[in-house]
């Protein structure tokens, strides 16, 4: 008789991302998504909390966490304080509206912290860009994959004011960290590794079967998250449409568009397909998720 396989518990890891559901945008130039692809290093190591995981999408980011509860607090408040601040001093305060939501899940045991970690690796493709989780530019890259370009340059190389220029922040980051030409801290120099290699995944062969996730299992986790997840129409694909359709019509990019203009164009993307939610299309189109419901006349819950 075969014994019961029980996962060992898990203490000190969290799941910490934010809402994108209350955002239309959050991300939306390279620029934008370094400054958030450095904040979460940044934060974490003031917070003295390791990383495990981290994805940045067009309205939300996620981050697999592993320290202190306290530590974990203080991750969550800093980095709400400091998405608000930078936005603010970029003059792009729409963005978050002087607010983020930011929710934190602790992670039960060592089964699920590998399936949350995948689940954040592979966030981009599930979400429909054509990416592999490695390719994609504003994940861990290829820190799981152990393929190092030796083209970055050190921490150590900059002066204390100039690192405070280039990444924000006042704090006195490891030299040993390393950033690329955009400006962006390299995921690999600064998670925790040693843990994941000697702990979560432990072999090659563990690691590429929980790559393999189910996508049920994806499901769940989005579900657990409170953002349902829809498999009908891609973010990518919704984005795609939307920029495309205010070129056509308006001849300018979509964030520059009268809040009648996006809503001419979020109503006939509605009419034409309704193959995604109102909270997509709310985001891809810049419009408050509650007046397009009251346009469109979808009640609360579609």
């Amino acid at each position: 008789m075969e014994t019961e396989y029980i996962p060992k518990p898990v203490k000190d890891c969290y799941h910490v991302f934010s809402d994108g559901t209350r955002l239309p945008i959050l991300c939306d130039e390279d620029r934008d998504y370094v400054v958030m692809m450095n904040l979460i290093p940044i934060v974490a190591l003031s917070s003295g909390v390791k990383v495990l995981a981290l994805e940045v999408m067009s309205t939300h980011f996620h981050s697999v966490l592993r320290g202190s509860a306290k530590g974990v607090e203080k991750f969550k408040r800093e980095i709400k304080r400091l998405t608000v601040r930078h936005f603010n001093r970029d003059g792009l305060s729409d963005r978050v509206y002087n607010s983020i939501k930011i929710e934190v899940d602790a992670i039960k045991d060592e089964e699920e912290l590998r399936r949350k970690i995948i689940y954040v690796f592979r966030n981009c493709t599930e979400a429909g860009f054509e990416f592999l989780p490695e390719d994609y530019p504003w994940g861990p890259g290829y820190a799981y994959c152990h393929k190092r370009n030796n083209n970055y340059r050190k921490v150590s190389n900059l002066t204390y004011r100039d690192a405070c220029k280039s990444f924000r922040t006042r704090l006195q980051l490891p030299k040993d960290w390393e950033y690329d030409e955009k400006g962006m801290l390299v995921p690999s120099s600064y998670m925790d590794l040693d843990y994941l290699r000697s702990t979560v995944f432990r072999t090659p062969r563990q690691y590429i079967a929980f790559l393999n996730v189910k996508k049920k299992d994806l499901a769940d986790m989005e579900a657990a998250d409170a953002r349902p997840f829809l498999e009908r129409k891609s973010e990518g694909q919704l984005h795609r449409e939307a920029i495309k359709m205010s070129s056509e019509f308006f001849g300018q990019d979509i964030k520059h568009l009268s809040q009648a203009e996006k809503l001419a164009i979020a109503t006939k993307l509605w009419t034409d397909k309704k193959t995604f939610s109102i909270s997509q299309l709310a985001r891809h189109t810049r419009l408050n998720v509650d007046l397009l419901r009251a346009v469109l006349h979808v009640p609360a819950r579609e």
